[in-house]
């Protein structure tokens, strides 16, 4: 039977083995968050920056906005442009009054036309006939072109050959003759953004046609020019 050691002696322990004391962890989760926060901080702050430089860049070089100023809002269209009475002294015989088509209406462009003509009476009547068209344009600014850069646009597309004519109060007018007997004549007028296209057909021999047509595009622009 062994003798148990002196007071204060330990066993020893078997060969090999060694104590390690592990450290406490340290907690990091904190300092990650924080790390993070400012990193997406820096991240929005760049983006946000580099999209405002590129605003202002962007905004030197757009074009100026479209100038509406010359813009008139609201002109009569169709049969509204003129009175049959207005018409009547141009067309031999009775007139019968119709519509030539109906409005219509965009965000771009509000339409009309209407027609006056002695079609079914002008042979019971024993007179040539004779009739007078009226087409409306009245254009309406976009996000590229005012209304009135359109209705220029209009005459150099539509209106060809044309010659320009004396209407009152237009910005600009040309005249275009159909045919070869003088029986046919057409006005296209312009004032601002308001487009009045007459056309004129009188077969009475020598009836002053181009006065006619001329006299109704200066009474068609007369109704939207200011009086002065």
């Amino acid at each position: 039977m062994s003798q148990p050691g002196p007071p204060g002696a330990y066993p020893v322990p078997p060969p090999g083995w060694q104590y390690h004391r592990q450290p406490p962890r340290k907690k990091k989760t904190g300092l990650l968050i924080v790390l993070l926060a400012l990193g997406t901080v820096m991240v929005l702050g760049l983006a946000f920056g580099g999209y405002w430089i590129f605003l202002r860049e962007g905004d030197s070089d757009a074009p100026p906005p479209v100038d509406v100023s010359q813009d008139v809002a609201k002109a009569p269209i169709g049969c509204a442009v003129f009175d049959k009475s207005e018409v009547a002294r141009y067309i031999p015989g009775r007139t019968d009054f119709e519509a030539g088509s109906a409005n219509s209406s965009s965000d771009s462009l509000e339409q009309g036309q209407c027609a006056w003509n002695n079609t079914d009476t002008f042979i019971k009547d024993k007179v040539r006939a004779a009739h007078v068209i009226v087409t409306s344009y009245v254009y309406r600014a976009t996000r590229t072109k005012s209304g009135v850069d359109a209705a220029k646009e209009h005459l150099k597309r539509r209106v060809r050959n044309g010659v320009s004519v004396n209407v009152k109060d237009a910005d600009e007018a040309l005249l275009v003759e159909h045919g070869k007997r003088g029986h046919s004549v057409a006005v296209t007028a312009r004032y601002r953004n308001i487009v009045y296209h007459v056309d004129y057909t009188n077969q009475t021999d020598g009836a002053p046609v181009k006065d006619g047509v001329t006299a109704l595009a200066t009474a068609a622009i007369g109704k939207v020019a200011p009086k002065h």
